[in-house]
């Protein structure tokens, strides 16, 4: 005995019960259960699609699903982090490393002649994450509204391609550095040329990582959802 086509929607609405909302995963699982209950037929032909079904899921044990969804969330999210680097790392190739070098010493020159205060550039940097993190939050409402309207299926891979959450931690990471080593600096014009320069780079090297999170990304997001599924073009 086989899988029949209404049993195999079946096992699609059994993952979608049990709060697998991606279809990549429910894909992986339904082939997955529908093995093991063929693989139960043919030892027990007399057992009802139900039973089988049932048997299959404990093997999957208290938590259900959520192990496996959780598995695939921390692969797809190194995935997406080793993405972020690929094209950062770019900027330190020639000729955009020019670039970034000058970007680098204008900071450097700004902060140098107009003497803003640590707590000034702190607040700056701030309110620059939180805009960030504000044009996010509408561009994914709107997406996942377009999406729902279209009735495009949820794909993993995209979703978190979306929400970027690892990227705005790492955004908010020079806040804490700049708190830490500029305690009592009331202007920049005071610090040491080498650790002016560094804190330079290190603000142009964030502004790298926000550009590329919000344009280079999802500029090539179809190219990279499509060489993690190749099914993607087709059901989409």
């Amino acid at each position: 005995m086989i899988i029949n086509d209404s049993q195999l929607k079946q096992l699609y609405t059994f993952t979608q019960k049990h709060y697998v909302e991606w279809y990549d995963l429910q894909m992986e699982l339904v082939d997955h259960l529908a093995n093991g209950i063929e693989a139960q037929w043919k030892e027990n032909p007399h057992l009802s699609f139900e039973d089988a079904l049932q048997k299959e899921f404990k093997k999957f044990g208290v938590f259900g699903f959520m192990e496996v969804v959780e598995e695939r969330q921390k692969s797809l999210s190194k995935k997406y982090s080793k993405l972020i680097w690929k094209h950062v790392l770019v900027f330190f190739k020639i000729p955009r490393i020019f670039m970034l070098l000058v970007f680098s010493f204008l900071v450097f020159y700004l902060l140098r002649i107009l003497t803003l205060s640590a707590d000034y550039f702190i607040a700056v940097v701030f309110i620059l994450c939180l805009g960030y993190l504000v044009v996010l939050t509408v561009s994914n409402y709107r997406n996942r509204k377009r999406a729902q309207e279209r009735g495009e299926k949820k794909w993993l891979f995209k979703d978190i391609m979306m929400q970027q959450g690892a990227g705005f931690g790492l955004a908010l990471l020079p806040i804490h550095f700049f708190n830490f080593i500029l305690p009592n600096t009331e202007s920049f014009a005071s610090l040491n040329a080498y650790v002016l320069a560094g804190i330079s780079f290190l603000f142009v090297l964030m502004c790298v990582m926000v550009y590329v999170m919000l344009v280079e990304l999802p500029k090539r997001a179809e190219v990279y959802l499509q060489e993690t599924y190749p099914e993607y073009q087709l059901v989409d």
